[in-house]
């Protein structure tokens, strides 16, 4: 069984959904970031960096990253269909996507969400935010072009870990107001990755509304 170390609102959701879809035995820890959960000596044992996800594997050890979580869970339960096989020519673009969004669209949330791990100078914390807030409605306007001509998932009609995390990120829409309003095939995904029964039991108990405009 997995062990996953969660909390509201934080990048635990993906790696939660993918556990879910996967119809994977697992039972989960809460680690309550608003009462500095992630920072106490028991989780820094399971996640030296004091950061979420993680996730306890059955055979013992622990693993931490969202996209690492999520593709580990889906090599491990092929049945689910959550990633293509290794020689599967989608196998790529999935991983292109799952890194993207890992790797680029979520550290320029990140940027907006804490500027002053990027300046300690206070006068340039409103300029990080400006920085960061361009630089995503740039990367929305590109994967919603992408979903618009290939949609409605990441990889065309095959729903995949990725869209999982792009989901997730999607409703995170303080650094990018009117996601949803301005990129409408961003919110076609989201609406079908929203009414899959799976992650719409995950989605309820981390308060995750429908997808609205």
């Amino acid at each position: 069984m997995y062990t996953l170390f969660w909390s509201h609102n934080s990048a635990s959701i993906a790696a939660h959904y993918c556990l879910e879809e996967a119809g994977a035995e697992y039972d989960t820890v809460l680690v309550d970031m608003s009462k500095d959960g992630h920072k106490q000596p028991d989780f820094l044992k399971v996640s030296p960096a004091g950061k979420l996800p993680a996730i306890k594997l059955p055979e013992g050890g622990f693993i931490t990253e969202c996209a690492a979580i999520s593709l580990l869970i889906a090599d491990r339960h092929p049945q689910a269909g959550l990633a293509p096989a290794a020689a599967d020519p989608q196998r790529g673009p999935f991983l292109m996507w799952l890194f993207h969004l890992n790797n680029t669209l979520q550290p320029a949330m990140l940027r907006y969400y804490y500027p002053d791990r990027v300046t300690s100078d206070a006068a340039g914390i409103n300029g990080v935010q400006d920085m960061a807030q361009a630089e995503i409605a740039d990367l929305w306007s590109r994967i919603d072009a992408h979903l618009a001509k290939n949609g409605p998932f990441l990889l065309g009609d095959r729903f995949s870990a990725a869209d999982a995390l792009c989901y997730m990120l999607s409703t995170w829409q303080d650094c990018c107001p009117g996601t949803y309003k301005r990129f409408p095939s961003v919110r076609r995904m989201a609406e079908k990755v929203r009414a899959r029964p799976a992650i719409a039991r995950v989605a309820e108990m981390n308060d995750v509304g429908p997808v609205a405009a």
